[in-house]
């Protein structure tokens, strides 16, 4: 069996910075792809490590399974949710139905900032 040798070295993947300047070409290039934003969103909240400490992750996806927005929080409590849902209702318009698991910290906060949703 014959071993064939490289004319040239194998490509090196690209530096950090090199993808950096792409990086707003794609996002504007995959922006029509997206949906408007549903109005039915579905809230969920959970608990992840990042680098080494855990950490409480709040996401909402709309109908359509189009993610919202993400928010992480040291505390699983009413001024993390909150601020989660206010963020959220700046960016976008207030949803019609807002379906959760009943997490006291986000029925709470539902129920003060869009009481037409539950």
């Amino acid at each position: 069996m014959k071993r064939y040798r490289r004319s040239k070295p194998p490509m090196q993947a690209p530096s950090a910075l090199a993808g950096c300047r792409f990086t707003p070409e794609l996002i504007d290039a995959a922006r029509p792809l997206r949906h408007s934003v549903g109005d039915r969103w579905l809230i969920d909240e959970t608990y992840v490590k990042v680098a080494g400490i855990w950490r409480y992750v709040f996401r909402a996806v709309d109908q359509h399974g189009q993610v919202i927005d993400v928010y992480v929080s040291k505390h699983r409590d009413i001024p993390s949710a909150t601020r989660f849902f206010t963020t959220s209702l700046a960016a976008h318009r207030a949803p019609v139905e807002v379906i959760t698991d009943r997490a006291p910290a986000l029925a709470n906060v539902i129920e003060e900032l869009i009481p037409a949703a539950i």
